[in-house]
């Protein structure tokens, strides 16, 4: 088992508990983290989709009218 978190603020907020407090919360700070490095990447692969759809859009050949 890891003995630190990976962000700083989950770190952070791991170490501001009172000694005698940390092993109680440790695993819901862990499963915090987890859900929020979670929707960071969601968040990310939605962006990166928006970014590659919209570039694709803006560079599709355009129909030209019959007239």
């Amino acid at each position: 088992m890891r003995n630190q978190f990976a962000t700083p603020f989950w770190n952070a907020a791991f170490k501001s508990l009172p000694p005698a407090e940390r092993q109680r919360y440790r695993s819901q700070l862990r499963s915090a983290e987890r859900w929020d490095l979670a929707i960071d990447d969601v968040i990310d692969v939605f962006s990166r989709g928006r970014k590659l759809l919209a570039r694709l859009l803006q560079n599709a050949p355009r129909r030209r009218p019959a007239h």
